[in-house]
């Protein structure tokens, strides 16, 4: 029998206390290729004009044009090849504004795709290529390589393989939903919190992988570090929040965010120094914020749904592939719930707790280490258990006296129809009595851990099976 699963014990009898106490573009396929150029969101800079959207069904294809009378000529089409999306976003048609640079354009007969691009490097290169996949067609308009110009904003860049399309957006919420229609809905997981004493004394510390930004609670820019570079923070009193060591000191009002530079906050690991940890590198964005409700200031993670899958540490998915996949599916289930519902943490900032509070989360270390984690999550990517319309939140335990409990039977509520009592021979402790069992923190409640582990292991069971045997009546739905 393959060895069991480390689970906390903690997590597993109060699960559910804590959880009780408590675009035009089309999303799929598009993966982030970063930041194009800089433009404008609305024609408030002086002498902006509108760069239109164009998409063609039949190539597959977005165009852009700052041209009146390209756009005029297009909706006039009567093969209507192109169809008007709207203004993208407002840029100059020449370079009498300082600063401002080509944008060129290129054009691929192969795959029906136009290309934009400001780099002097690009064009030289695509013009040189041998294969002349993408042809040079001329200057489109001119924005700005940098966000130096006050106002401006990252057009960013996708490119969806499958229809062979370069897509630019430069609305945020588009680029999440692009960005996140792989990995999710993004989570936000309170990671530790200093108190003011603590943080007034030692610093907390960050460094990331590549080059990142410091951003205060409006969301502007401070300032670009260079990745490795350290940054340090420390409580200053009156609620503010002192920046310093990778710059000169800054002085913020109760929250301070660390992303990429890049805008591409999915492959960012940050390295937090987390102190009496052995896990300090965590994916995505990191947050410094105090709460008036606790007078704590916590630190924070905000990334994609699948990736704190990933470093989920209530597992380390040595045992059987479709145990792992059970797991998996129900730790995304009951993040999926808190991303949705969970106020219980508003106060302070986040959606869950990191630790056996609610799911025990290790990071990107957890990741690395325990990789067939993630091969699970990858294989179960965004599914969770539903009852009807609702999001079949489990409880999970890892042994039984033979039986699991219902809901009803063992805390009183039939508001989790899906928790009903089933045998359970494969799960049952052999040692321990019911009494011990519940005294060591098992419930009984939901899935049993190790009788899904035999089912997967000795019966060769799937995970859709063994969700369906211990959660009454559930189908398990792709989410995204």
């Amino acid at each position: 029998m393959a060895k069991i699963l480390k689970l906390s014990s903690v997590f597993l009898a109060f699960f559910f206390f804590y959880f009780l106490g408590t675009a035009h573009a089309s999303a799929a396929g598009y993966a982030y290729k970063g930041i194009a150029f800089y433009a404008f969101e609305n024609n408030s800079a002086t002498g902006t004009l509108p760069v239109y959207k164009f998409y063609s069904a039949s190539r597959g294809d977005y165009s852009y044009t700052i041209s009146e009378s390209a756009k005029a000529k297009l909706i006039a089409d009567p093969k209507k090849i192109y169809a008007y999306k709207g203004i993208a976003f407002y840029t100059y048609n020449n370079n009498s504004v300082a600063n401002t640079l080509p944008v060129y354009q290129f054009w691929s007969s192969s795959r029906q795709d136009y290309y934009y691009t400001i780099s002097e490097s690009t064009k030289a290169k695509l013009i040189a290529d041998p294969k002349k996949l993408y042809a040079y067609k001329g200057i489109a308009f001119y924005a700005y390589n940098d966000n130096s110009i006050a106002n401006t904003l990252p057009v960013y860049q996708f490119w969806n393989a499958s229809i062979q399309d370069y897509y630019y957006t430069i609305s945020e919420d588009e680029k999440d939903k692009l960005m996140f229609a792989t990995y999710g809905k993004e989570i936000s997981v309170g990671l530790w919190s200093y108190s003011k004493n603590d943080l007034s004394s030692d610093a907390f510390q960050i460094e990331a992988n590549k080059d990142y930004e410091i951003k205060d609670n409006t969301g502007k820019v401070l300032a670009k570090i260079a990745g490795n570079s350290l940054t340090k923070v420390k409580y200053a009193g009156n609620y503010k929040l002192r920046i310093y060591n990778s710059i000169s000191d800054i002085l913020v009002d109760r929250e301070v965010q660390f992303e990429s530079s890049d805008g591409n906050n999915l492959n960012l690991i940050f390295n937090v120094h987390r102190p009496n940890s052995t896990y300090d590198e965590y994916r995505g964005k990191i947050k410094l914020r105090y709460s008036d409700t606790s007078q704590k200031i916590w630190v924070i993670n905000l990334l994609p749904l699948e990736q704190y899958v990933w470093g989920i540490g209530e597992i380390t998915g040595t045992g059987d592939e479709d145990y792992n996949r059970t797991m998996t599916t129900a730790f995304r289930t009951y993040a999926y719930w808190k991303i949705l519902y969970s106020t219980k943490y508003a106060t302070e900032g986040f959606k869950v707790d990191g630790t056996p509070n609610n799911q025990i989360y290790r990071g990107y270390e957890w990741e690395l280490a325990y990789p067939r984690i993630k091969d699970a999550a990858i294989y179960t990517q965004g599914k969770i258990a539903k009852y009807g319309s609702d999001i079949a939140l489990s409880p999970y335990s890892s042994w039984t006296d033979g039986r699991t409990r219902s809901f009803e039977e063992r805390w009183g509520s039939t508001d989790y129809p899906w928790c009903q009592s089933v045998k359970d021979s494969y799960g049952k402790n052999p040692t321990m009595t019911t009494s011990q069992l519940f005294a060591a923190g098992n419930h009984m409640v939901g899935i049993s851990a190790h009788g899904a582990l035999k089912l997967a292991t000795d019966y060769g069971w799937d995970w859709n099976k063994i969700l369906g045997y211990y959660l009454h009546d559930i189908t398990i739905v792709k989410t995204y």
